[in-house]
């Protein structure tokens, strides 16, 4: 690991999140980022969205649109993701989120927690959004409380001083990475412009995600499709949907 990639795991380590900039070029990212409003309004994927007019979620992307496996496969954020999780860490989801000019602020969360009886002292996920678009503070590039991961809580606090969210700006084709137990939110969108993220998250193997809605596995062809260091980050089953493969929550 170059002195760059020690930095951002160090800051991560620290503050819970890091920043990587100009991973992909900015042309790239602006095409995935039109796919991906392409897709959100094309009726046949109605069932893998969840949200509303304003903030949405697309959930398995990489069956979608081979771009997105660039992101997931990218030696940097594999790399501090492996640091973290260690070297057979999976990619689980991948999903694109719009966020349209008006939307409100979501919910400060932490990532995959709430499970949990006892919130382990060890990373359960590193979390990445690729900003496929620009992320500024006027159309509401996520924010995060930094150190929060260190305080083991499954969610932040009802009176959590607001002031302590900063927002994470940068420029389409960078990425952001945070562990599963910082708290976090997508900030309100204040401004006349689509934000658009593509969010990738990945896992230690014992980590069970079938508690995570909405989540969907690869299809068995996309895998055959993949070259062998994706196919190596994409170990779970295959199949064509979620109630194939995952515990159904009653």
């Amino acid at each position: 690991m170059d002195d760059r990639l020690k930095t951002a795991v160090e800051h991560l380590d620290t503050y819970g999140y890091c920043l990587l900039e100009d991973r992909i070029p900015a042309q790239v990212a602006g095409e995935l980022a039109a796919r991906c409003l392409e897709l959100h309004a094309d009726p046949q994927h109605r069932s893998l969205i969840h949200g509303d007019e304003y903030y949405q979620t697309l959930f398995g992307m990489a069956n979608l649109d081979d771009r997105v496996w660039q992101c997931a496969g990218h030696p940097d954020t594999v790399a501090i993701a492996r640091h973290f999780l260690g070297p057979h860490c999976r990619v689980v989801e991948a999903c694109s989120k719009p966020t349209w000019p008006g939307a409100p602020a979501q919910a400060l969360h932490a990532d995959s927690a709430g499970s949990f009886q006892q919130v382990p002292d060890v990373p359960w996920m590193i979390n990445t959004i690729w900003m496929l678009t620009d992320f500024t503070v006027e159309n509401g590039a996520t924010g995060v409380v930094p150190m929060s991961h260190r305080s083991r809580c499954k969610a932040p606090p009802a009176d959590l001083d607001p002031s302590l969210i900063r927002p994470i700006t940068g420029r389409a084709g960078s990425v952001m990475l945070w562990h599963g137990g910082t708290f976090h939110i997508a900030r309100a969108n204040t401004s006349g412009q689509i934000r658009v993220g593509l969010n990738i998250a990945y896992y230690p193997r014992w980590f069970n995600n079938w508690v995570e809605g909405g989540h969907q596995p690869i299809w068995p062809e996309t895998y055959e499709r993949m070259p062998p260091q994706m196919q190596q980050l994409c170990t779970g089953k295959q199949g064509r949907s979620r109630t194939e493969l995952y515990e159904i929550k009653r």
